[in-house]
């Protein structure tokens, strides 16, 4: 796994070698790469290069450049692709298919057992049953390989060898989160009943991911009946227990492509995104999550003698632990906008791009200071940005669980909680621990009880082992690296989106504005560091309500943005193979 990748604006010395760098590949590329690629480099020549002022005033003349649509050199593959998606009767077939997986309920629960164990995960053989059934041409040109039964990787092996193009692969889930049958009634149509309105697409992964994962299959399936070939290897990898941490499929299936691939072997992956395209700032934004932030479960446990609750000490568990709650909640992290975070390149788009008036001053005029690294203006930033994104810039923590107590005579003897933690780019699974250890020593301290902090080896006395206070964490994760925005698999996804997807403004005059975002929850793409540093995650279509109600009763998508999809992710895998041998990849 590498490091972390600045963001532009962070490093002057930096920023020179690269963009003197890129520049010179750009032009050693328009020698001998073909139109209509070659155009696309030569135009978009000023993205790759980095605007550096001497000034001491930060400019924003070079800032979030924005490369030009890229359109694939295969013209009959694109136009093939184009007319199906403009075509009626395709739209109805689309739709069909979504319905359908919509209806089979792949729910993943966080008590299942081990596959082949538990039952309940014999619901994938039909997720698969459905795929092979509905896709019938695709299966048949690819190599379908099993990762722990249920993980599922379709390889289109492309004429030129994985050791001199780097294939692309796509990610998506085949599971959903479970409905709660106390819920159903409150559902505008059966969640698996995958119903069109005639607009709206209803139900349980309409967005959450089978709509994504109908798209994959759907553009790979085109692209085949279109008569395409692929020089680069296309790879289609379904986990099954996404919505559970992935650790049954999503793992085992990055196991097995970096036992095949190896170290950075994958060219890039793409994934689902958490905004898509939206309208922010008064400008539409196509909004690429290069990173994700880490993630930590927090446990505290509080033990004490436990008696008759008719003569109970001045502080029992519950009051302790509920002192330590209070302290935590009163204690959030600080909010910093910084450099390091994807987020800050987001605000350089909207500065750049967005009208004047719809950017707060104060974070206009201390972007400079911001990435030079001042400190106070990288909390200014914060502290000024809206409500809704002050979480991107900082690191979140939600008390979820509580527990204590069995009867209401009795002086308890055991109280616990159980704290989600969203980590900060800029921050440490380790950092964190330390703030919850000396957070809650003083307390421990005040009560006179032993504090077993999370690399504790065990008590120092019997004592100890009845009064004390012991911290563990679950599914420690560290930020992810941050995926490049001058790599040439981010230029070609930009382009991409530029040639296919349009803007959310109505009269046309609007530019859409591809920026760097931050994924704010995990997918399974945090098993994927090692395989590839071209770690993308976007949903080509506007996400509203709270990603079209995932997670929740009256899930959707519309139905004009999910037929388009296919176009996008066919035309990312004609663009991508069109770049074989244009960087070596």
């Amino acid at each position: 796994m590498s490091g972390q990748k600045e963001q532009h604006g962070t490093g002057l010395s930096s920023l020179v070698a690269r963009g003197a760098v890129l520049a010179a590949l750009a032009s050693a590329l328009l020698v001998v790469v073909d139109t209509p690629l070659k155009s696309f480099i030569s135009s978009s020549l000023d993205y790759f290069s980095l605007h550096v002022s001497s000034s001491t005033e930060y400019d924003l003349s070079g800032v979030c450049q924005q490369v030009p649509g890229l359109s694939p050199r295969n013209h009959d593959a694109e136009r093939f692709i184009r007319d199906k998606v403009e075509s009626p009767a395709y739209h109805t077939e689309i739709i069909n298919k979504l319905t359908r997986i919509i209806q089979i309920p792949s729910e993943s629960y966080d008590d299942l057992g081990p596959i082949g164990e538990d039952d309940r995960w014999d619901v994938f053989y039909d997720m698969e049953k459905y795929i092979k059934a509905t896709y019938p041409t695709l299966v048949g040109n690819v190599r379908l390989d099993h990762a722990n039964t249920h993980g599922l990787i379709l390889t289109w092996e492309g004429s030129v060898p994985a050791s001199e193009a780097k294939p692309i692969l796509m990610l998506a889930h085949q599971d959903v989160v479970p409905v709660l049958p106390d819920t159903v009634g409150d559902w505008t149509h059966p969640p698996y009943e995958g119903f069109y309105d005639g607009e709206i697409i209803w139900g349980r992964g309409a967005t959450d991911d089978k709509g994504y994962l109908i798209s994959l299959l759907e553009s790979v399936d085109l692209l085949m009946k279109s008569g395409f070939r692929p020089k680069r290897t296309v790879i289609l990898a379904f986990g099954c227990d996404e919505e559970i941490s992935g650790e049954n499929c999503g793992r085992p299936i990055a196991d097995f492509l970096h036992e095949r691939y190896g170290d950075d072997g994958i060219y890039m992956i793409m994934d689902e995104g958490s905004m898509g395209v939206q309208k922010e700032f008064d400008q539409s934004f196509a909004m690429v999550s290069v990173a994700e932030k880490g993630y930590l479960d927090v446990g505290i446990n509080i033990t004490s003698s436990g008696g008759h609750a008719s003569t109970p000490p001045d502080h029992n568990v519950i009051g302790i632990l509920s002192e330590i709650i209070v302290a935590i909640e009163n204690s959030p992290f600080p909010g910093r906008v910084t450099s390091k975070n994807p987020m800050f390149g987001f605000l350089e788009c909207a500065a750049a791009h967005a009208p004047p008036a719809s950017l707060t001053s104060g974070v206009r005029e201390n972007l400079g200071r911001v990435a030079r690294g001042d400190v106070e203006a990288q909390e200014k930033v914060a502290w000024l940005l809206d409500d809704s994104l002050r979480y991107y810039f900082r690191t979140s923590q939600s008390v979820g669980k509580i527990n204590g107590g069995v009867k209401i005579n009795a002086i308890p003897e055991l109280a616990s909680t159980m704290i989600n933690l969203r980590l900060a780019v800029e921050t440490s699974v380790a950092q964190v621990k330390e703030h919850y250890e000396s957070l809650i020593r003083p307390i421990a301290q005040r009560h006179g009880m032993h504090l077993e902090g999370f690399s504790s080896s065990g008590y120092d006395s019997p004592e100890q082992h009845r009064r004390k206070i012991s911290l563990y964490s679950v599914d420690d994760l560290e930020p992810a690296p941050v995926s490049p925005v001058d790599a040439e698999a981010f230029r070609v996804l930009s382009g991409t989106i530029r040639n296919t997807l349009h803007p959310l403004g109505k009269d046309g005059s609007e530019e859409l504005i591809v920026t760097p975002y931050l994924m704010p929850a995990n997918t399974d793409t945090k098993f994927f560091w090692a395989v590839s540093s071209n770690i993308y995650r976007f949903t080509p279509i506007n996400l509203v309500h709270s990603l079209n109600r995932a997670h929740t009763t009256d899930e959707f998508i519309r139905a004009d943005e999910f037929v388009r999809e296919p176009l996008f992710f066919a035309t990312l895998i004609l663009n991508a193979d069109d770049a074989v041998g244009v960087d070596g990849s």
